[in-house]
């Protein structure tokens, strides 16, 4: 077994390897009409699962859709980008007998339009915007086995809700696809996925009830089994040998096998390989990635935590210097530096959802009443990035 070592997309074919067991709750989940909401933290392989589902699917005959909000910022892109893959994947009937000829015109300004080019809809009213929504949920084929992943929601939703009018914007697309999903007899079923939680977003926002007909789904590290069989096979496709002892170790000094973790040291092994691999060999190449950027994303990221960004930094930086971690309190002491005791119920207050996201993202673990970074690799690389 040979897999291709790629780093950062979504990996499909022979690459994609192991979750047997979370691609079969999946599917049942699907049959049985229900649709996901994919919870997981970032780069554990969302995207990569989603597309192993989509051509299961398509085996089946059903007609499947992918959509990535990360190539939009704008309603117009969102609109611009839905219309293009229902129309291309064949759930989209044509443009129905009756549609007002504003709405017609509306429709093909945006079909006509590439990608990434200016689309100005300009409505009039906020009827018209709604008379324009309507049709286009009218325009699918709900009486047909369908399977729709919407990738990159909350980051798309996030951009948008910085924009003028940006609140009304999000809270009416949210209640247009909770509408879709709500249509009666429907065969349509949805996967939201992304890399930031729609959950933390939507709970900011209040906006919960939105999505509170989603299924929860979780994607957690690889198993044991399935984290050393990737390793192995990442080694014999670049024709490296490594023993079950250093895969052991390798595994041991990540703790939480997540695939892109595995990916990024046999890439750093991979470079300086010669004739064998030793511990001190995994060990140069775990200190290589603290101290280079693949883990850099973990911290731009954060900017779309918007006004706990801050609290959320401060977290950050106190755990990376304490690995066996800290409690609550100690925390509650972290953030409340420099601040006049009156406000600690404000800041206990912002502790507690700061918290709650960055355990939703993969940063942070709770074992008893310790909070901890997650991953030892992304905790040494904050600390040399943001302490040393």
């Amino acid at each position: 077994m040979c897999i291709s070592n790629k780093i950062g997309p979504p990996v499909e074919g022979e690459d994609f390897y192991g979750r047997e067991k979370e691609i079969r709750k999946a599917n049942r989940l699907l049959d049985s009409n229900h649709s996901l909401l994919l919870s997981a933290p970032r780069r554990v392989g969302k995207s990569s699962l989603a597309k192993r589902l989509i051509n299961e699917k398509k085996i089946s005959g059903w007609k499947c859709v992918y959509i990535d909000l990360e190539e939009t910022t704008t309603e117009e892109g969102f609109l611009r980008l839905v219309i293009d893959a229902f129309k291309t994947n064949g759930i989209w009937k044509q443009i129905a007998e009756g549609m007002s000829r504003g709405l017609i015109s509306v429709l093909e300004r945006i079909e006509q339009a590439t990608i990434g080019g200016v689309v100005e809809l300009n409505f009039r009213n906020r009827e018209e915007r709604n008379d324009l929504y309507k049709s286009l949920k009218d325009l699918i084929k709900h009486e047909e086995d369908t399977f729709i992943v919407v990738d990159e929601l909350t980051l798309f939703l996030g951009i948008l809700s910085e924009s003028e009018n940006g609140v009304e914007k999000v809270t009416f697309i949210l209640n247009w696809l909770r509408s879709l999903r709500q249509v009666s007899g429907t065969n349509v079923r949805w996967l939201f996925c992304g890399s930031v939680g729609l959950r933390n977003f939507t709970s900011a926002m209040s906006l919960g009830y939105t999505i509170n007909d989603l299924t929860e789904f979780g994607l957690d590290e690889l198993t044991r089994e399935e984290a050393g069989g990737l390793l192995t096979g990442l080694c014999r496709s670049e024709g490296m040998e490594m023993s079950e002892e250093l895969i052991n170790y390798t595994l041991d000094k990540l703790l939480w096998n997540i695939p892109y973790f595995i990916q990024v040291i046999f890439s750093k092994l991979a470079e300086d390989y010669e004739s064998e691999i030793t511990k001190e060999c995994i060990d140069i190449a775990y200190d290589r990635l603290c101290s280079e950027n693949y883990l850099g994303t973990w911290s731009e990221r954060l900017s779309e935590y918007r006004e706990y960004e801050v609290p959320a930094r401060q977290i950050l930086k106190a755990l990376s210097s304490k690995p066996v971690g800290m409690e609550r309190e100690e925390l509650l002491n972290v953030l409340m530096t420099g601040r006049d005791v009156s406000k600690i119920d404000e800041v206990d207050y912002v502790l507690s959802e700061v918290m709650k996201m960055l355990e939703n993202d993969g940063y942070i673990i709770k074992k008893n009443s310790i909070r901890a970074f997650r991953s030892p690799l992304l905790r040494d690389y904050w600390f040399n990035k943001f302490v040393q």
